[in-house]
């Protein structure tokens, strides 16, 4: 069995070292912001004695910055920093000694064969000020050392999660293997149960077939003897019918009517199947209908309250409420837009028609919406208006025609 997949070996060989690369320079990057952040912080702690002029912004940084590198803490691990400082016109404030190319810094704090710096305050001051009042330009370069305490601790600790995913790895696959180990043979037991069982069933099958061999012999046996009594009782049926041919063309009739009789029967059998058939279809659509009506009773309920409730001005007639439940969703909307602007005021309603009832009592007004929407309302004695029928282009006739009844 491949208990480790060649992915999982190629991920823990090679993702250690690229991690361990990335991390180092991510941490590089990391320390050099914070490490530059903190020299601008020490870099000048006196300002009142580089104004008056006792020292100059050299030693303050010199001093301010050796102070710094000797309590760093990172150098025992292999961090090693890089600090230059400028002013603003290029001048090097820090480190200012050179020596073959290579820049080392003046412990005894001597700033070069101008010894009359130290002692001209005024001049130092102004120079502190101006170098000051331009701003400096700080500079740290820091790198990491390979072969340190602090990059071997991160290749230390790749190494030992590559191991530990390696392990997890291993194990996963081993305990997936001890599974389908124990699957396969929960498998093989059930199959030999099956195929004891069937086994079983073959022996049984044997025994029965070979009582059946036995059983079919005696049965030829029987036949034989039966054949040969048939054929004498033939031979005396040969010799009755010559004598009684009246008794043959009975026995035909009785043959025919039972063969009716069956046919009958079976008929009668089919028409008692659709009967019952037909009973339980007309069963299921009383149910149905009861169903329905009860539901569009109770939507019929929902939608009153809700119109009584919310136009004030409006009173609703039963079949305005069944046609209403009847429209789709949209022709819902566009009804009820027009139902709102009665109940504000009717004249915000374009009317299409004034429709007259055959005895003329009652003047009913049409409008339209959605194209092929109808509403049919009229004003009461009250102030009122009531809705009379709501319905489409293939609803309009009987609408009429219940409109016309109610005259």
């Amino acid at each position: 069995m491949n208990y480790i997949s060649f992915r999982i070996i190629f991920i823990c060989i090679f993702l250690p070292p690229i991690m361990y690369i990335f991390s180092v320079q991510v941490l590089e990057g990391y320390l050099q912001n914070s490490r530059e952040k903190e020299v601008k912080k020490v870099i000048i702690q006196d300002y009142e004695a580089l104004y008056d002029g006792r020292y100059s912004i050299k030693e303050e940084i010199h001093n301010n910055i050796d102070r710094f590198l000797r309590n760093d803490t990172l150098q025992a691990l292999g961090v090693i920093t890089k600090i230059v400082v400028t002013s603003k016109n290029g001048e090097l404030l820090y480190p200012y000694y050179w020596e073959e190319g290579d820049i080392y810094f003046n412990k005894q704090r001597e700033f070069g064969g101008d010894n009359s710096e130290s002692f001209n305050y005024i001049k130092i001051a102004e120079k502190n000020f101006q170098i000051l009042n331009d701003g400096l330009i700080v500079s740290v370069d820091v790198k990491v050392k390979h072969n340190s305490w602090l990059t071997n601790s991160i290749l230390i600790l790749y190494l030992f999660s590559s191991i530990l995913l390696l392990y997890w790895h291993y194990k996963k696959r081993v305990r997936e293997w001890v599974a389908i180990r124990e699957n396969e043979k929960k498998r093989i037991d059930l199959l030999s149960g099956k195929l004891d069982e069937s086994e079983k069933t073959l022996e049984e099958l044997s025994r029965k077939e070979k009582d059946y061999i036995t059983k079919v012999e005696k049965f030829k046996h029987d036949k034989d003897n039966l054949e040969s009594e048939v054929v004498q009782l033939m031979d005396e049926v040969e010799i009755q019918k010559k004598k009684s041919l009246e008794i043959d063309e009975i026995l035909d009739e009785m043959e025919r009517l039972e063969e009716d009789s069956k046919k009958n029967m079976a008929l009668k059998q089919e028409k008692e199947r659709e009967i019952i058939q037909l009973r339980e279809e007309i069963s299921q659509l009383k149910m149905i209908e009861v169903r329905g009506t009860k539901k569009r009773k109770k939507d019929i309920d929902s939608v009153e309250k809700r119109f009584t409730v919310i136009y004030k001005n409006l009173i609703f007639n039963k079949k305005a409420l069944e046609g209403y439940i009847h429209l789709t969703q949209d022709f819902q909307l566009k009804a009820e837009e027009i139902i709102h602007r009665l109940n504000q005021d009717d004249s915000l309603v374009n009317i299409k028609r004034k429709f007259f009832s055959k005895k003329g009592k009652l003047n009913i007004f049409e409008v339209n919406f959605s194209y092929s929407g109808r509403i049919y309302f009229k004003k009461r004695d009250d102030k009122k208006i009531e809705i009379i029928t709501i319905g489409t282009k293939n609803t309009q006739e009987q609408d009429i025609t219940f409109i016309e009844g109610m005259s």
